[in-house]
């Protein structure tokens, strides 16, 4: 087939797709000049919906969690209490199944035994208290408006590498980061990865590099087999919010 022939094939490939599409088809003369190139508009970056539920996060007991934020743009103050593992510590994913939420507008809740009112909502030191616990009440002040807390930059997201081990990585306005532990117990072992120290030491016993630590993409490099096996790649998440 000559080359005049088959561009007329795709031409009439073309002009019948556009067709059944319901749009007419204008075809150029196979002697007519190209059309010049349109640069296509820089996408918007979507946000991460994630980050809506972020925030920080302190254990409230009877393994529950409050994830405290104070946005302005998002509802101003809230305390979602959602329910984590027993072995749950600080920097471990707390995005589990919501019990509560508190905001001006339900400033009370009782969960597990425990009752819990965000105390001065509407003012400039909003709190959850909680009563109910062993150790007597506590008060946990929300964070503060403008902080990256308060707007719930740091997303953490948990992933199985193999040989038992679970990589928990965070990425926020400090960048990526990742601890690792036992799937099992929850221990922590081998140290932590992130932008000052993207790679564990040999001494490790296993691969653990971010790839692109200062990039917008990063992603966990890792290999639990030794030599002579493919590593594994993970994403980071994406940070709830940017600078």
């Amino acid at each position: 087939m000559s080359a005049f022939a088959r561009h007329r094939r795709a031409l009439l490939t073309a002009s019948v797709l556009l067709t059944a599409l319901g749009t007419t088809a204008v075809l150029p003369a196979a002697t007519a000049s190209a059309a010049p190139t349109v640069k296509a508009a820089k996408a918007t970056p979507k946000p991460n919906p994630a980050g809506r539920y972020a925030g920080k996060a302190v254990a409230v007991g009877k393994d529950m969690v409050a994830v405290l934020r104070n946005d302005p743009k998002a509802g101003g103050p809230e305390a979602w209490i959602r329910a984590v593992p027993k072995n749950w510590r600080s920097g471990d994913p707390y995005m589990g199944r919501t019990l509560a939420k508190l905001d001006h507008g339900h400033v009370t809740a009782a969960q597990r035994g425990l009752s819990l009112r965000l105390v001065d909502p509407k003012g400039s030191k909003p709190a959850l208290r909680v009563t109910g616990a062993k150790g007597g009440p506590r008060t946990y002040a929300l964070p503060k408006v403008g902080t990256p807390d308060a707007r719930g930059c740091t997303v953490i997201t948990e992933s199985f590498i193999g040989a038992g081990t679970v990589a928990v990585l965070s990425n926020g306005l400090s960048g990526p980061s990742a601890f690792f532990k036992d799937a099992g117990d929850g221990t922590r072992f081998a140290g932590v990865v992130n932008r000052a120290h993207p790679s564990l030491p040999k001494s490790a016993g296993f691969l653990a590099q971010i790839v692109d630590p200062k990039g917008a993409a990063p992603k966990l490099r890792t290999n639990m087999e030794g030599g002579g096996h493919p590593a594994s790649t993970t994403p980071f998440p994406a940070p709830g919010c940017v600078k």
